[in-house]
């Protein structure tokens, strides 16, 4: 079976969550199918296209087209444009497309659903983005695919509530946490820490830079605990992860804080340095106000870091009873939660159950649910 996987997003950026969904998921499928061919297509202008990552398995093939993205959502979104399939040299049997995107294809295809926020919480979006997804006509690209994979449960409530999507297509595929994300401490974490100026001991949230993620309410929450707290020194806090939207804000309230000399703005951080930072942290933070998954608070746990996170979205079905669950909207529930987070025995307690919850998770997994569904389109 020849599979046309759409990897148009991993042009141009940083990885952020659907980047690794999308490579792992491509790799371990690579592997549980050795006599399938996985034709990879990207396009994009020649310096976005030189970020698009490599894949060495024999039986995976990138198609690159130096051609704008804009360029050919244009032809996508025509009546009497070409389909996606044109683009490519030899024929495939269907299309999996990892995240929604403009797509015009006389091919059966399989679809992943990370999230619907941008209809769930629009104000969390900008008007662009927004325009985008109305270009993109979710609810048809949702009626039309032959297979939906969604992320959780909750995302699959969110798809049936909202578009009355029959469920009978749709597949509940959780995402997985890579093997490097683990509890082993290394010589290497603390010369990878150095190079950050990382002060010991620390707090953790890391995420895109966008208001989504509540990183306002970690830098709050953070100045109320110092104010009250008796540890000496207090922790610092690292807050990790690329710019997203009105990042601009969040920089500002770290640079202006009381704290600001304990308060790391470290950036972006490659899947790679992830693990170091995770499994050297008091506490990892993340507060999001809505998630369709939440893959950083289960690599946290796989690196035997206790875990805050909110009670909202897909975040109690992906811990369970492995983390501490507040409410994003109330501070005092972070700043309380940070307390609790003293008791030594707790923090065993959620470290063991943590690395056992984040175990249940992973790409393997993900990859076979997802490679015995795209057979049913060959």
């Amino acid at each position: 079976m020849k599979i046309g996987v759409d990897i148009r997003h991993l042009a141009g950026g940083d990885l952020s969550g659907v980047g690794y969904y999308t490579v792992n998921i491509i790799k371990e499928m690579s592997k549980l199918a050795p006599n399938d061919e996985f034709i990879l297509f990207a396009s994009g202008t020649a310096s976005a296209l030189k970020k698009v990552p490599q894949f060495s398995e024999s039986n995976i093939k990138v198609v690159k087209k130096d051609l704008p993205n804009k360029i050919v959502s244009t032809y996508m979104k025509s009546p009497y444009g070409p389909a996606l399939e044109d683009f490519l040299d030899e024929k495939i049997t269907a299309w999996f497309f990892p995240n929604i995107n403009m797509i015009r294809t006389k091919l059966p295809y399989a679809l992943t659903m990370h999230d619907v926020s941008f209809r769930t919480m629009p104000e969390f979006f900008t008007k662009k983005t927004k325009v985008w997804h109305r270009l993109a006509n979710v609810k048809k690209l949702l009626n039309d695919a032959q297979i939906i994979f969604s992320v959780s449960g909750s995302t699959n409530t969110d798809l049936q509530n909202i578009w009355r999507i029959n469920s009978n297509k749709i597949t509940i595929t959780h995402l997985g946490v890579s093997e490097n994300y683990n509890s082993q401490l290394s010589s290497a974490d603390k010369n990878y820490l150095r190079t950050y100026k990382i002060n010991f001991p620390y707090f953790l949230t890391l995420s895109t830079l966008e208001p989504r993620k509540n990183i306002e309410s970690v830098i709050e929450a953070y100045e109320i605990f110092c104010e009250n707290s008796k540890q000496n020194p207090s922790p610092h806090l690292i807050i990790a992860g690329g710019s997203g939207w009105k990042t601009e804000e969040i920089i500002r309230l770290a640079r202006t804080s009381k704290f600001k000399n304990n308060i790391h703005l470290i950036g972006y951080v490659a899947d790679k340095h992830k693990p170091a930072l995770y499994r050297n942290a008091n506490i990892f933070l993340f507060p999001s106000f809505y998630e369709g998954f939440g893959l950083p608070v289960l690599e946290a746990m796989a690196c035997g870091t206790p875990v805050i996170t909110s009670f909202t979205g897909s975040m109690p079905e992906v811990v369970e009873d492995s983390a501490i669950l507040i409410d994003p909207y109330n501070v005092s529930d972070i700043v309380m939660a940070l307390g609790i987070l003293n008791d030594s025995e707790l923090r065993s307690e959620l470290i063991d159950k943590g690395k056992k919850q984040s175990a249940k998770f992973t790409w393997h997994k993900t990859a076979e649910q997802t490679l015995d569904n795209l057979r049913k389109l060959g």
